[in-house]
């Protein structure tokens, strides 16, 4: 079985998978930046976000989202990125940067595995799953278990500009939910990041 990339989040055994991305050759716009991973939850395993384990994986959720986006990070930002996540469902938060997650790993349709690691915490082994990669950051979600059956592959290719939409979305509720200004917009952007990343 070889492998095909981890990231930070995470899985039985896979039904199927498919991975969608843009044509090169197009103009970029909305829905087109975003990479569509989907495959079954083969194993999960609680980490240190910033644990050896973490490192060899996609980082995803909010806090990875914060860690791979911004070099120099601002004490508000981490702030923001803290309150997303336990408004997300991450529970265990020992200091700035200190975060445990779930290592998720996913099969893929070709055999292949990826490895993601996520503050999210309500995925479970056996679910079907999209990883989507937006700008180096990434997220898992939770999807319809039809959307893995072998049947649905040409199917989920004939959605793959609105799958990858959804994960632009994504992205962008994160960039806000970062770039609060008060508690008040925290909450609201936490909330949209609820509504458009998590199932």
């Amino acid at each position: 079985m070889k492998q095909a990339g981890i990231v930070v989040l995470s899985g039985l055994f896979v039904i199927a998978a498919v991975t969608l991305a843009p044509s090169p050759a197009e103009a970029q716009k909305a829905g087109q930046s975003a990479k569509i991973s989907v495959g079954v939850v083969t194993q999960t395993e609680r980490v240190n976000m910033q644990s050896d384990a973490a490192k060899s994986a996609l980082v995803g959720g909010v806090i990875g989202y914060h860690t791979t986006s911004s070099k120099k990070s601002s004490s508000r930002k981490w702030r923001n990125a803290a309150i997303g996540a336990a408004a997300l469902g991450a529970t265990r938060r020992a200091g700035e940067g200190n975060l445990t997650g779930t290592l998720y790993t996913v099969q893929l349709f070709d055999g292949s595995t990826m490895k993601i690691v996520s503050d999210q915490t309500e995925i479970k082994k056996g679910d079907c799953v999209t990883v989507e990669e937006v700008k180096g950051n990434a997220n898992v979600r939770r999807v319809d278990p039809v959307m893995c059956e072998p049947e649905s592959k040409e199917v989920v290719q004939d959605l793959g500009p609105e799958l990858q939409e959804e994960a632009d979305e994504c992205y962008d509720a994160k960039q806000e939910l970062l770039n609060a200004e008060d508690d008040a917009a925290v909450e609201r952007a936490a909330r949209k990041v609820k509504i458009l990343c998590n199932n």
